[in-house]
């Protein structure tokens, strides 16, 4: 949950509770909710928040102004709501790819954290083991390696959790269906007697069945679903269905005890049956892959795994490389695929260190010390974004250095035997015994790559405009704060604020605003900035320029629930725009015949920022005149 928990509280609070809420999507600075009704809103409540600006009722929606923070409010709302939103935007296709991405992505993302750490306990007891500081038959050893163990013995469990969250199953269901899978004692139950049947006979996916249900065949892996990380996922997708399905036809009424208990009635023994068995052999396949691959040439393997890591970081698809990786812990006990990638955050921070040492940019020298910290915590986005993805030596450098440092891990079978990323990752290289030796391969490695990262990086250092906003262009000092010329991106009439309908807009609640019937459907750039937010539906644009001034333009009233329709978006966010540029094009006629408002509202989202803001004094703007001076 983010920074704004508090406040979305208090909104779904006002709003009647949870259950009045049917749906929320989110413009450029505000929130829009649909509601079963709209008597349970505390209107006077929500309006008392400062972080609220104004609320408002448009369009059979209740909608609350909260400005630019408006994001992260709604993702703190969705994670309370914890229903299936509906974006605004257009419709759009996701492949399999993204979909399948995008669900290892949340079902394994919120159990990163305590991944880590319990890798780092196990590091901890191996460094307790190493130097005799404790007996592997002590107590505290026993209760601290409990501790070290017990999320990946009972992983399926926990995956339940977060996965019949994702599919939006009842959240333990999924739990009891995983617990189901690891119970105590099913192991031994299972793989005992007689074998009734065996397929895939002396191939990496035999399995033997050697109980029945209901005179059906239950394959049952050798190792059991402890560790396992697909059967679970695949059981809850199914049983997601199967409740939804439960809830059409069963009523409310009886349906609290009947929907959880047909759900589980009907899943469960077809998690043993076919989900279970089909999920290990995938899981197999997968791992056999990847074990293959890396027989066939470890080298090979690591400089290919090491080298894209880092633009699938980009593209948010290194997930499905930390699902393996956490597969292989459980199934083998030892990972050596999350080695070949250990190294890249090391390269980034190295050449995040090169551009802050090299650079006369003041404020990029200062934004590369908190880029460096995260980096050594692995966390690079901030130094990928910031450093090194805007000049394409840099990011290459970084590859290529981190791949250095994967092949030597892997040269000398490196291999961690828990989760660890950045400083912290060191301990998953020693072995639970207290051997050191990968531990040291890992750490010169490391030292290796950091070299090479910055060395190339100060050999090949040029200043780089890529983000002007950022660079000492930006002079914050009192006479540029007494400046301003901000030019009309549109070209019509001038509208008396009082005559908008739209109350934000207005009373200026967002900053110093005017208004303007387009005469041309086309929107350009104020002045020499930056894009900083492009709406998905095109209805709306923000842009920051090189004094810091901060523009919104907003085309038309509740032109949002168009999604899209009638909008062209000529350029994307973080586009470096000209004073002139166009930036939408958009028709004036056909908005105006679905029954929408077209005039465009302009508003200065910091004009407390400047000493002075004069509006035109015109009826009618042209591109060439001064809106904000």
């Amino acid at each position: 949950m983010g920074k704004y928990i508090d406040l979305a509280k208090e909104i779904i609070e006002n709003l009647g509770g949870k259950e009045n809420i049917k749906n929320v999507t989110h413009c450029m600075t505000r929130l829009r909710f649909e509601v079963k009704n709209f008597n349970e809103i505390n209107d006077k409540k929500l309006k008392e928040n400062p972080n609220i600006i104004s609320t408002n009722k448009s369009a059979g929606k209740y909608q609350v102004i909260v400005g630019n923070i408006v994001g992260d409010v709604y993702d703190d709302i969705v994670s309370i709501i914890g229903i299936n939103i509906v974006d605004d935007s257009p419709e759009k296709e996701e492949g399999l790819v993204n979909k399948f991405i995008n669900v290892i992505t949340r079902i394994i993302t919120p159990t990163l954290g305590v991944l880590v750490s319990t890798g780092l306990l196990k590091g901890l007891i191996s460094i307790l083991i190493a130097t005799n500081l404790i007996k592997d038959s002590s107590g505290t050893y026993i209760i601290l390696n409990a501790l070290g163990d017990a999320l990946f013995y009972f992983f399926p469990i926990i995956l339940g959790y977060t996965s019949a969250e994702t599919f939006g199953l009842n959240k333990f269901i999924g739990m009891i269906l995983g617990a189901t899978l690891i119970y105590p004692g099913i192991n031994e139950a299972m793989l005992g007697g007689d074998s009734l049947l065996k397929i895939f006979s002396e191939s990496p996916f035999e399995m033997v069945a050697f109980k029945s249900f209901l005179g059906l065949p239950i394959f049952f892996p050798g190792a059991g679903y402890s560790t396992t990380v697909i059967p679970i996922i695949l059981v809850t997708l199914f049983a997601s269905k199967v409740e939804k399905l439960l809830k059409n036809y069963i009523h409310d009424i009886v349906g609290f005890a009947f929907v959880p208990f047909l759900t589980l009635v009907i899943s469960a023994p077809l998690s043993f049956l076919i989900i279970g068995p089909v999920a290990n052999i995938l899981q197999s396949f997968i791992g056999w892959i990847t074990v293959s691959l890396y027989k066939l040439s470890p080298i090979l393997t690591a400089i290919i795994v090491a080298l894209i890591y880092q633009p699938l970081v980009i593209f948010g698809l290194h997930w499905p490389l930390i699902t393996l990786a956490i597969t292989n812990f459980g199934t083998l006990g030892y990972d050596f695929l999350w080695p070949m990638m250990f190294t890249a955050s090391f390269a980034q921070t190295a050449v995040t260190m090169a551009v802050g040492f090299k650079t006369k940019n003041k404020k990029l020298k200062a934004t590369s010390i908190p880029a460096i910290i995260s980096g050594f915590m692995c966390i690079i986005e901030p130094a990928i974004y910031g450093f090194t993805l805007k000049d394409k030596k840099r990011f290459g450098i970084s590859c290529i250095s981190a791949a250095i440092g994967g092949v030597i891990i892997t040269l000398f079978n490196a291999v961690q035997y828990s989760l660890g990323i950045g400083l912290l990752g060191f301990s998953g290289f020693i072995n639970p015994n207290g051997e050191t030796r990968n531990l040291i391969i890992a750490l010169i490695a490391t030292l290796i790559t950091m070299i090479v990262a910055f060395v190339l990086t100060v050999i090949t250092f040029k200043e780089v405009d890529d983000d002007p906003i950022q660079s000492d262009k930006e002079n914050n000092d009192n006479e540029n704060l007494n400046k301003i010329e901000i030019y009309s991106p549109v070209e019509g009439n001038i509208v008396d604020l009082e005559s908008v309908e739209d109350s934000t807009f207005r009373n200026e609640l967002l900053g110093k605003t005017v208004a303007i019937e387009p005469e041309i459907g086309v929107i350009v750039a104020p002045f020499d900035g930056e894009v900083i937010s492009m709406f998905s539906t095109g209805h709306a644009v923000g842009l920051k320029g090189y004094n810091g001034e901060s523009v919104l333009i907003h085309v038309g009233l509740d032109t949002v629930n168009l999604k899209g329709k009638h909008f062209s978006k000529i350029v994307n966010e973080n586009s470096k725009v000209k004073k002139g540029d166009i930036l939408i094009k958009y028709e004036i006629e056909k908005i105006r015949e679905e029954g929408y408002d077209p005039t465009v509202i302009i508003i200065l989202e910091n004009s407390e920022s400047f000493k002075h803001v004069n509006k035109t004094y015109k009826d009618k703007i042209s591109f060439i005149d001064k809106l904000f001076y």
